[in-house]
């Protein structure tokens, strides 16, 4: 099993002994879990960050770290049409890990919190060989949640802001070319994910499915057709980016479209409907859901591109 996915299958045979229960709304396999309780369901996710895996300790503040981890964590929550409530953080500190530093990753966790709505209700503290903020984050649906698994041949597929902002600011960093024309707003989108609280209460009114987007725009619809049971073609010349994007990749030697879709780190929403003027309101239409399965990219000829990468996998 030496696939991140493949593990994910393997471990839903081992812990859904009680799927049948009541209480299990939505199991493991999507953004998050639901439950109901008896009273109102529950959406409950968890996130890492890992130092060495998701982040370097020379290329993010402190600050930012805590921000970044909150918001990611949060992501998976808007991706199911509900609003944050609450979250607990675990933090592993290496020995030599600076009192200041400390207060600026917390001061970064709580400024998130505030904007997101999951006030820290509690947590854990240890040491380690490595820094990591693990984020638990709980959340109310807005209506009934929306899930991977609701998306339909002949709804359109749309996503929330730009794609690919996110990796190129990592690669800028990775590459100490934060001096280009425009470095600094990609550096920062990688660090200061968006917040979409605003689109997750549109999603529930018209969604019939929806992931948020971390490992890659491809990758991550893949989840959704899997889930569905659909394909989907997604046009390249559709993909909405920021200003000076394009040109930043090719300083870089990079290909925009596959940066685009296979980057990650966007913490976009990227939803499936019915075409309509409030889903063109809320995100960019990239693509259409079909029948059969696999995800397919056409350029703007109607000619299909080979994208040999979908995206990032732990253990590959």
């Amino acid at each position: 099993m030496h696939d991140e996915f493949a593990k994910i299958e393997w471990l839903k045979t081992r812990f859904d002994l009680d799927a049948n229960s009541k209480k299990v709304v939505v199991g493991i396999g999507d953004d998050a879990a639901v439950i109901d309780f008896g009273n109102r369901p529950t959406i409950i996710t968890v996130d890492t960050q890992v130092e060495g895996v998701h982040f370097r300790r020379d290329l993010i503040s402190s600050r930012n770290l805590g921000y970044r981890a909150m918001v990611a964590a949060a992501s998976d929550v808007w991706a199911m049409a509900a609003m944050p409530s609450a979250s607990v953080i675990a933090l592993t500190l290496p020995a030599d890990f600076p009192d200041e530093e400390f207060r600026e990753l917390i001061d970064g966790l709580a400024e998130a919190a505030r904007s997101t709505g999951a006030r820290v209700v509690g947590g854990n503290l240890s040491q380690g060989p490595s820094l990591s903020v693990t984020t638990t984050v709980f959340g109310l649906p807005i209506a009934e949640s929306v899930t991977r698994n609701g998306a339909q041949p002949g709804d359109s597929v749309y996503v929330t802001g730009t794609l690919g902002s996110a990796a190129l600011g990592l690669a800028l960093l990775q590459a100490g070319a934060v001096d280009l024309d425009r470095a600094t707003s990609f550096v920062e989108r990688w660090r200061r994910p968006p917040t979409n609280g605003h689109a997750a209460k549109a999603l529930a009114g018209f969604a019939t499915a929806a992931v948020d987007v971390s490992d890659g725009c491809l990758q991550d619809l893949q989840h959704v057709c899997t889930a569905s049971g659909v394909g989907a073609t997604l046009r390249a010349n559709a993909i909405p980016a920021a200003p000076g994007y394009r040109a930043t990749c090719e300083a870089l030697g990079l290909d925009p479209v596959v940066l685009a879709l296979t980057g990650g780190e966007d913490y976009e929403l990227m939803f499936t409907a019915p075409e309509s003027a409030e889903a063109d309101a809320l995100g960019t239409k990239i693509g259409e859901i079909t029948e059969g399965s696999g995800v397919r990219v056409i350029d703007e000829a109607g000619q299909a591109i080979d994208i040999a990468r979908t995206g990032f996998r732990h253990f590959s």
